[in-house]
């Protein structure tokens, strides 16, 4: 199967209705399907399926298949590095847009964070973020939620691609115009729901629709020949949202398995030869073999001394095991060497800490880490898109509501004032982003964004509010000292102290001394 990431669905339709939506859906369906069977075998690959591409014609009562599996590897770390804090949102600044109060914000970008977490939205992500790693595409799903606890007001869940796609315009700005989901019962039926912005179109085997009411003419004549019209969307906006990791949109080690089935057919002959050695055929040259009492002669077997006579004058008896040596310690190396190739390609760092006396930047950058960070960065910003929409469904939603008071901060809320963040582990400690965030705060900088620009992990936005009193009062006596020591009660000074000069001095040294100290870092 020749892999180069999964199809984009297009159509060259301007409106999709009841009329059109069938044809719309067979034809997407041609591409979904080609996409569906790449999607089920990247799947399968990481889980461990990864057929050997060759056959063993030599010796093949012998053929150990090893999968040394480096595509879950490659998956695991991105799931972890990637993905393994929460996505989280914090006011964007005080002075946006929608020129709200900044503590109103303040507090509705909270409140959309509780909703969030009362949905699991981190365990969820997880399950996405395996579809988009290993897929190249993911889908999230939002509905209102059907019964209201006090809570949250919408339902997410994460749907597997190879039963949703999306199908956009065939323009410049590739508008989504449909998505579907589907499912197959155990009669093989297959159901379709269709979302457009306006309607919903439940469909049975891709023929007939079957929600909604039949539409008829002025006089009576049936409209639609192949089923009802469908029934009008609520939200006035398509609810399934399409992820891209890239956007060729193929999965993290995609690239790789021609790279990853030579390392399996190097591990798996290298251990086949270990085999072959120990299960060797025997050699003999000039000796005659005893027979045994019933006349039948003795065969050599693997440890058992085999007595042998010379059959002539002058002959060299011998006697020995047929094996090939191979050079194992080469093998082995080339072994690593392979692996530690496709771990570099796909922009997985080395886990262990390099010998010598390298500092903690050239020891980030060569280990692989720097790299691994990078292609975090681009990922997140094209993910970042689709959490966008993600909002702007979740708005409407709230907008929406009649559980939520009209009064209530969210019913303002903006897309504009909410920042997306993306946490990562960093290769260092937490004493070097305390060290970072006090620096900022001494010399002015504002504490939610000084707690973003030092990568604090947690609910940034929550632990602002609840911080944000303490942060203010310190800045506030920061000021005051400065002014009383300045004898100018007219300006605040910003000139650094010496020791204030000498820690930020210290901060933009470099990190060696933290290397050693990293969670991540094993030896």
């Amino acid at each position: 199967m020749e892999l180069f990431g999964r199809k984009r669905i297009y159509t060259d339709e301007a409106i999709i209705d009841e009329m059109n939506i069938l044809s719309v859906l067979n034809d997407a369906l041609i591409t979904h399907m080609e996409n569906s069977n790449e999607i089920a075998y990247l799947l399968k690959y990481e889980k461990g399926y990864q057929p050997l591409k060759r056959e063993k014609v030599i010796r093949p009562e012998i053929d150990v298949k090893v999968s040394d599996n480096v595509a879950n590897e490659v998956t695991e770390f991105k799931l972890g590095y990637n993905w393994g804090n929460p996505i989280i949102y914090v006011q964007h600044g005080n002075n946006d847009l929608s020129g709200n109060d900044s503590g109103r914000d303040d507090n509705a970008v909270s409140m959309l964070s509780e909703m969030f977490r009362e949905e699991g939205k981190a365990s969820l992500d997880q399950e996405l973020a395996r579809y988009i790693e290993i897929c190249g595409v993911g889908y999230r799903f939002i509905r209102i939620k059907r019964e209201y606890d006090g809570g949250s007001v919408f339902q997410m869940a994460i749907l597997n691609p190879m039963f949703a796609f999306v199908v956009y315009s065939n323009d410049a700005f590739r508008v989504p115009m449909m998505a579907c989901t589907f499912r197959i019962t155990k009669s093989g039926a297959r159901y379709y729901t269709c979302y457009t912005r306006d309607a919903v179109y439940e469909i049975r085997d891709g023929v007939t629709i079957i929600n909604g009411v039949e539409k008829v003419d002025e006089k009576g004549k049936k409209v639609i020949t192949n089923g009802k019209g469908g029934e009008a969307n609520p939200l006035g906006i398509i609810p399934i949202v399409e992820y891209n990791r890239s956007h060729d949109r193929t999965g993290c080690f995609e690239r790789q398995i021609s790279d990853m089935d030579n390392l399996n057919i190097l591990v798996s002959d290298f251990t086949n030869d270990v085999a072959q050695t120990t299960q060797a055929v025997w050699w003999a040259n000039d000796i005659e073999l005893p027979k045994g009492e019933d006349g039948e002669t003795k065969k050599v077997k693997a440890g058992q001394w085999i007595l042998s006579k010379t059959t002539g004058a002058g002959n060299k008896p011998q006697i020995q095991a047929l094996a090939f040596v191979y050079d194992y310690q080469g093998i082995l190396e080339d072994i690593k060497y392979r692996r530690d190739v496709i771990l570099q390609k796909c922009d997985v760092p080395l886990r262990s800490e390099p010998g010598g006396g390298s500092t903690g930047t050239a020891m980030s950058m060569s280990s692989g880490w720097s790299d691994a960070d990078c292609s975090a960065n681009k990922e997140s910003q094209i993910i970042e898109a689709s959490e966008i929409q993600t909002l702007r469904v979740i708005k409407k939603i709230i907008d929406l509501s009649s559980d939520i008071p009209e009064d209530s901060p969210l019913k303002k809320l903006r897309i504009s004032d909410i920042d997306i963040k993306f946490v990562r582990n960093k290769n260092y400690d937490m004493a070097t982003k305390a060290n970072t965030f006090a620096t900022y705060v001494s010399h002015g900088v504002y504490g939610r964004h000084a707690m973003q620009l030092s990568d604090m992990g947690g609910d940034i936005e929550q632990i602002w509010l609840d911080s944000k009193e303490g942060v203010e009062k310190y800045q506030e006596s920061i000021y005051e000292k400065q002014k009383a020591d300045s004898g100018d009660v007219g300006k605040v000074p910003y000139d650094m102290t010496a020791s204030e000069e000498d820690k930020l001095g210290r901060l933009q040294q470099d990190e060696s001394d933290q290397s050693g100290n990293s969670p991540i870092l094993s030896s």
